[in-house]
């Protein structure tokens, strides 16, 4: 396999006369501890290896010049992007091949090994990634690996193109990005995910702020709350709440509750067991306290990982087959709302902070064309009042706070198509408790006069029952594949959220740019965005992220207007 080493600045000018003219290179890495060994370019034809520790300061000039200017396609970019930022180099635009197999859903293990074998029948020997990076001199092994992850890249990306490209669905308004515009890339829900990939790798690297003091302070409480009611729980019932076999026998001997046998013959009170039997008193005290514990354990992990007064989460940018983001070490989007005020802007910042006002139903109401809440989200209505007024049959005026609660629990259960058990034990998280006679009247008239619903579940359910699937797309055009009837109902709301809050993040970046102001996106939470910025432009950052919001809503949602909420706060809660 043919390659060019460049170890020395003279040599640069030929690799800059090879790729200016390319709209997008093919690009990787590879390291040495924190520092930059190697980066792969590419193009149709030619492939250069930049030796950063022979080139030093040169080469990373070099690369400041020529890729401000140029798209890049890699494998798993976030990890290059990163070491890119911190020499202050941001590329035109991105291409991920890790990310287009993902989309592609073709398989279920998307590292280039896997994805070289799945799509190209190519096998990678990726013991060399591990090899001595850092020694003087590299050997040809080394060099024909670093090269040839670079080659397998560029088929990749064409094949990914390609297949990416065949979906029907288009928006106008994408394929005017960079992102469209480079890669000749026309899949919307692919446009916005490769933008996104720059974002993800600053959400990384900004990370959050945390109160060490509020932290420790959160902490104690919760470590002695458990306590108490730990104590509580063994005085009164001689069991350990913490022994999954003296609970089992507690609530199968003494409470006669009917739970299922694990494979070992025990009986099963892990929390998914438990949460079907949560109305019963001893029940729901096993669960908050395990609950509690979890927080404690998650104070703990973020306290752990303080790094100065920040944490730095890692995002897996697809977390769910919706497109919904997860983050681990440590996980801040689960952060209980309680336990938000830990994390506190950074001395002369604050927070501002937006979610999207009903945006689940807003998505469903849309997806189905169910034209009576349509309307009642065009005429400005809220939604909860207006559904306890039918379901109870009052006007909407004299519907009280606790009455719209439990419309909350109502709308947002039976757009999943929850049973009216369900509905009773849903009713409880939010501080409502239900007859199982009330929450079967309450589901037969929601769905008497949501009739678009009612017939959209109908619909899944023949598909389940006849393919064993059910397969769609969200509004955006994001694909899926479904095989039990919570995930087919889940999937396509879920999913247009994600798409809506990635593009708005897109949009506000956009904004930024266009006025010259410094603001990071420190936290993405389903339908909520946590940005820092300087107090002094607060305001004016909190106008630019609603008007993004709403921009975004716009593109993904045709008939429904979208509402945003935004606070702006020292600290990660509404106050």
């Amino acid at each position: 396999m043919e390659y060019s080493y460049i170890r020395s600045g003279e040599k640069l000018y030929r690799v800059y006369e090879s790729l200016k003219d390319a709209p997008f290179l093919f690009f990787d890495t590879e390291v040495s501890g924190d520092r930059v060994r190697l980066v792969q370019l590419g193009n149709d034809k030619e492939i250069f290896l930049l030796d950063l520790f022979d080139l030093g300061q040169e080469g990373v000039l070099f690369l400041r010049q020529l890729l401000p200017q140029k798209g890049i396609v890699g494998h798993n970019l976030k990890f290059d992007l990163k070491y890119l930022f911190e020499y202050g180099i941001e590329p035109y635009a991105v291409f991920d091949t890790m990310i287009a197999s993902q989309l592609l859903g073709n398989t279920d293990k998307h590292s280039l090994q896997k994805v070289a074998m799945h799509y190209l029948g190519q096998v990678l020997d990726k013991s060399l990634q591990a090899s001595n990076w850092g020694q003087p001199f590299l050997g040809k092994e080394q060099l024909e690996y670093a090269a040839l992850d670079v080659k397998v890249v560029r088929e990749l990306f064409r094949l990914f193109l390609q297949k990416l490209n065949e979906v029907p669905h288009r928006e106008e308004t994408l394929l005017k990005t960079k992102t469209s515009r480079v890669f000749g890339l026309y899949n919307p829900v692919a446009i916005v995910e490769m933008a996104f990939v720059q974002e993800t790798a600053k959400l990384e690297r900004w990370g959050i702020p945390v109160d060490r003091e509020e932290l420790e302070k959160k902490l104690k409480e919760q470590e002695k709350e458990l306590h108490r009611k730990v104590m509580d729980f063994m005085s009164r019932h001689r069991v350990d709440p913490f022994s999954p076999r003296q609970v089992g026998e507690l609530l199968t001997r003494k409470f006669r509750l009917d739970l299922p046998k694990t494979e070992k013959g025990n009986v099963s009170t892990d929390d998914k067991v438990l949460s079907e039997h949560a109305h019963h008193p001893v029940v729901w005290e096993v669960l908050q306290i395990r609950s509690l514990k979890k927080t404690i354990e998650k104070l703990q992990e973020i306290k752990e990982r303080l790094v100065g007064e920040r944490v730095y989460p890692e995002f897996r940018q697809i977390g769910a087959v919706t497109g919904r983001m997860a983050s681990s070490n440590p996980n801040v989007q689960n952060i209980p709302r309680h336990l938000r005020s830990i994390f506190r802007a950074q001395e002369g910042n604050t927070f501002v902070i937006a979610d999207f006002s009903q945006i689940e139903l807003r998505i469903a109401s849309e997806y189905v064309n169910e034209e009576k809440m349509v309307r009642a989200f065009l005429e400005g209505k809220d939604l909860h009042r207006y559904t306890a007024s039918l379901f109870l049959q009052k006007p909407e005026e004299e519907v009280s706070k606790e009455e719209r609660q439990l419309a909350k629990a109502v709308n947002f259960g039976l757009i999943y198509g929850i049973s009216a058990k369900g509905l009773v034990e849903y009713a409880r998280t939010y501080g409502v408790d239900l007859s199982l006679e009330t929450a079967q009247r309450i589901r037969e008239s929601f769905f008497s006069y949501y009739t678009n619903i009612r017939a959209w579940h109908e619909k899944v359910k023949r598909e389940l029952k006849d393919f064993k699937e059910s397969r769609g797309h969200t509004l955006l055009g994001r694909s899926y594949v479904a095989h039990t009837f919570p995930d087919a109902v889940n999937y396509p709301i879920q999913g247009t959220g994600a798409d809506l809050l990635k593009l708005s993040v897109l949009m506000f970046g956009a904004e930024l740019k266009r006025e010259h102001l410094e603001a990071k996106v420190v936290n993405l939470v389903h339908d909520e965005i946590v940005v820092e910025c300087e107090e002094s432009i607060a305001e004016r950052v909190a106008e630019l992220l609603r008007r993004a919001m709403r921009h975004a809503g716009n593109i993904v949602l045709k008939k429904v207007p979208v509402e945003v909420e935004v606070a702006i706060n020292k600290r990660w809660e509404k106050g």
